[in-house]
C-alpha cells in the first residue's frame, strides 16, 4: 500500500513538471525578441578637439604707483570702468614741488648770471696777457673759477631736471587701455612713494595657462595639424556652449616640470566683450585637425579583463561581442584600428543587458558622436 502511494507521488509531480515546462516554453515562444539601437560604421570625417582645465590672466596688467609724496588732492576716474592711456588717473599736492622748483630756477639764473660774468671777465682778460701788461697766472685763475662756474650751473640743471619731474609725476595718468579697479586710497590721504593706488587691466584679450601632461603634448604635436593650434575657452566644460572664447596657443615650454611631468602651454584668446575675467577657472578644447576614420562615441565602448569591446549586430539579427583596438581618444569619440570595419552595425547603449548569440531587433539611429 505504501509502495504504491509513492509511486502515485512521483507521477503526479512529473506530471506537473512537463506541464510547467511546456508553459515556459509557450511563454518563451511568445517573448518578441529584444530591441536595440545600432549605428552603422563608415568613415567619416571628425574634428578632433582634446580638452583641458587652466586659469586666464590679463593680457596686459599695470599697478598705478605713486612715484612722489603727497596729499592725494583728486581722483578722476569712475572704479571698475575703462580708462585710457594717457587719461588723468590722480593728483597729488604740488605745491611743495612747485616752490622747490621755483627756489632752484632762481638759483639757476643766479649762476648762470655768475658764469656770464665769470666770461666776460675773461674775455677782457684775454688781450691784456697777450700784451703782456696783466700775468697769466690771473687768466688761469679766472679760466679754473669758469670750469667751476660751469659745473656748478649743470648742477642746478639737473637739479631742476629733477624737480619737474616731480611736477609731472604728481599728475599720475593711465599707462595703459583698460579697466581701472578700486582706488586704494581716497581723497585726502598721504601718498608715500612707492604706494599703489589701483591697477589697470586690460582684458580684450586673455592669456589662458594650462599644463597638459608629457604624454599629451606628445600627442599634440603627433597629431595637431599646426604647430599652433586653435583652442576654444569656457567657463563650462560643455564645449558646445555659446559663451565661449576663441583663440590660438602660442607657447609651448622647452622643459617639463620633473614633479609633475607636466608642460606649460598658453594660448591668446580675444575678449572684446568682456565674457571671462582674468583669474578665472576654465575649460579649454585645443584642435587638432580633422581626420577620417571609423570612429565610435565613448558611450559604445565598454570594458571587461580581457580590453574594451562593443557589442554588434550581424545580418541574423544576433549580437556577438567585439574586442577592439583604439589608436585615439578624446572625451567625445574613440577611433578604432582593429576589431571593426565599414559597415558593421554597432549596438548604442543597454551594455548591462546584451548577451552573446542573442537574437535582437535592430534599430538603426543617428551618429551618436557629438562634435564640436
Amino acid at each position: 500500500m505504501y509502495i504504491k502511494g509513492v509511486i502515485f507521488l512521483f507521477v503526479a509531480l512529473l506530471f506537473v513538471s512537463c506541464n510547467q515546462t511546456a508553459k515556459d516554453t509557450e511563454t518563451n515562444a511568445t517573448i518578441p525578441p529584444q530591441q536595440v539601437n545600432v549605428h552603422t560604421l563608415k568613415k567619416e570625417r571628425y574634428p578632433v578637439w582634446i580638452s583641458f582645465s587652466g586659469k586666464t590672466q590679463a593680457y596686459e596688467s599695470v599697478d598705478v604707483i605713486s612715484r612722489v609724496q603727497g596729499e592725494l588732492l583728486d581722483f578722476d576716474f569712475l572704479e571698475g570702468h575703462k580708462v585710457k592711456k594717457g587719461d588723468l588717473l590722480y593728483q597729488i599736492d604740488k605745491s611743495p614741488y612747485q616752490a622747490q622748483y621755483n627756489q632752484q630756477l632762481a638759483l639757476l639764473q643766479k649762476d648762470k648770471a655768475t658764469l656770464a660774468l665769470a666770461q666776460a671777465t675773461i674775455d677782457r682778460y684775454k688781450p691784456l696777457v697777450a700784451e703782456q701788461l696783466a700775468p697769466r697766472e690771473k687768466l688761469d685763475q679766472l679760466q679754473a673759477n669758469l670750469k667751476e662756474l660751469k659745473a656748478i650751473v649743470q648742477s642746478d640743471e639737473a637739479k631742476l631736471n629733477e624737480l619737474r619731474l616731480n611736477l609731472h609725476y604728481c599728475d599720475i595718468t593711465a599707462t595703459i587701455d583698460g579697466y581701472i579697479g578700486k582706488s586704494n586710497l581716497l581723497v585726502g590721504n598721504l601718498v608715500n612713494v612707492g604706494d599703489k593706488l589701483a591697477t589697470i587691466t586690460n582684458s580684450d584679450k586673455l592669456y589662458v595657462y594650462f599644463t597638459p601632461t608629457t604624454q599629451d603634448v606628445a600627442l599634440i604635436k603627433k597629431y595637431a595639424k599646426e604647430p599652433y593650434p586653435k583652442v576654444k575657452v569656457t567657463l563650462s566644460k560643455d564645449m558646445n556652449d555659446s559663451l565661449y572664447l576663441d583663440g590660438r596657443v602660442d607657447f609651448i615650454d622647452n622643459r617639463a616640470n620633473s614633479t609633475t611631468d607636466t608642460v606649460m602651454l598658453r594660448a591668446v584668446v580675444d575678449n572684446p566683450k568682456q565674457l571671462i575675467f582674468a583669474g578665472s577657472f576654465v575649460h579649454i578644447a585645443l584642435f587638432l585637425g580633422e581626420y577620417e576614420a571609423l570612429a565610435l562615441s565613448i558611450n559604445q565602448i565598454t570594458q571587461d579583463m580581457d580590453g574594451e569591446y562593443v557589442y554588434v549586430v550581424d545580418e541574423n539579427s544576433t549580437l556577438h561581442k567585439r574586442y577592439i583596438k583604439i589608436v585615439f581618444e578624446n572625451n567625445q569619440m574613440a577611433f578604432v584600428k582593429g576589431g571593426l570595419k565599414e559597415g558593421d552595425r554597432v549596438v548604442v547603449g543597454l551594455f548591462h543587458s546584451l548577451q552573446e548569440d542573442k537574437k535582437v531587433i535592430s534599430k538603426e539611429v543617428a551618429n551618436p558622436i557629438r562634435v564640436r
